[in-house]
């Protein structure tokens, strides 16, 4: 079987192997053949050599957590039938586990001996078939056949705004404004899921004005700021009132500007995992006077529960119902898996690139 693999923690390792077994499926085990994953920046970072581990003896690991199948054999008993399209969760839970391992709240695991399909512990779905718990798959209608490999990318996106609206229960809240950080994939599907929501949502990020990601963004209602034209210290000017930020950049240095935008019991969601060991003046007093005296609250969120990941379908099934097509559009590149390098290699106006697998 084929599949796309590195060898973790040497550089620039990624490559195509057709030696990769079949799967030999556990009881009670699904067979899912992959249609198509997403490349995100993990996927980079891995190939980078800056982290990712192989299971068991394995001299490599399968990449990919994106992903999209149709299910080829599953026992009954498990609401899945041959034929259902499928998305697979990416955590699984620690050895002991933990209590929110144990209550199937495998992203908010406290030992941090998890696994992770195509990350960490676990191959990944960058490969032909694979076998699965059916617990940890995600039947979606065959309606979202073209956009379904968006759900893992919007699982974040769910996760931190339902966490964001449960925290905010402690008061008496009407948030109207949203900001997000960054025109990336999961930047973008930030700023549909507020807007769907009923926000008014601009999104703030480094492309100039009038690009693709620009007039996309227009297309469903969302505002588009350029910070090379508009600091984000001007925003707060510009806008009024800020309730939420989300910040998807990816960078250090946009870390506490983010938090900065916030109004009065405004809300901060970072979701970039920032690399590196860069050292920032900030000041802290002003900082913790602003947060204290506003009640304002920054949290950070990663990975997703299955909850989310069926909220996730929810709302790409409502975004093709109030905008045929749009979601679609985020997907500016499709590409063979044999053809996995050339897709880490991006342009300013891509946003999501996706390889086919079938």
């Amino acid at each position: 079987m084929k599949a796309v693999a590195v060898v973790p923690g040497n550089k620039n390792s990624l490559h195509v192997r057709a030696d990769v077994p079949e799967p030999t499926p556990a009881a009670g085990e699904a067979v899912v053949r992959v249609l198509e994953a997403g490349v995100c920046g993990t996927d980079v970072e891995i190939h980078q050599g800056l982290y990712g581990s192989a299971p068991g003896a394995s001299p490599y690991l399968v990449l990919g957590h994106e992903n999209l199948g149709v299910v080829e054999t599953v026992p009954a008993g498990h609401g899945l039938e041959e034929g259902d399209l499928v998305v697979a969760t990416v955590r699984r839970p620690c050895d002991e586990p933990c209590r929110p391992c144990a209550s199937d709240q495998n992203d908010m695991c406290l030992t941090g001996r998890f696994q992770e399909r195509g990350i960490g512990g676990l191959h990944g779905f960058m490969s032909e078939r694979y076998s699965e718990n059916p617990r940890y798959l995600v039947k979606l209608p065959h309606s979202l056949r073209h956009t379904a490999v968006l759900l893992e990318p919007m699982t974040i996106v769910q996760k931190g705004i339902e966490q964001a609206l449960r925290i905010q229960e402690r008061m008496a809240w009407d948030p109207r404004r949203a900001v997000v950080l960054g025109a990336g994939p999961v930047g973008i599907l930030a700023a549909a899921a507020l807007r769907m929501r009923g926000y008014q949502v601009t999104v703030a990020a480094l492309e100039p004005e009038g690009t693709f990601k620009d007039l996309l963004l227009d297309e469903a209602g969302i505002d588009y700021v350029s910070t090379g034209r508009t600091p984000l210290s001007d925003l707060k000017t510009k806008l009024g009132r800020i309730d939420l930020v989300f910040e998807a950049t990816g960078s250090t240095h946009v870390v506490v500007p983010a938090m900065q935008l916030l109004g009065p019991a405004g809300v901060c969601i970072l979701s970039s995992v920032t690399g590196g060991t860069k050292n920032l003046d900030v000041d802290v007093a002003t900082w913790n006077r602003e947060m204290v005296l506003g009640n304002r609250l920054v949290f950070g969120t990663v990975n997703a529960a299955r909850r989310h990941f069926e909220a996730g379908v929810r709302d790409l099934e409502f975004a093709e119902e109030r905008l045929p097509g749009w979601m679609a559009k985020l997907i500016t590149r499709r590409l063979p898996f044999t053809d996995a390098l050339r897709a880490l290699d991006r342009t300013p106006e891509d946003v999501k690139t996706v390889l086919e697998f079938a």
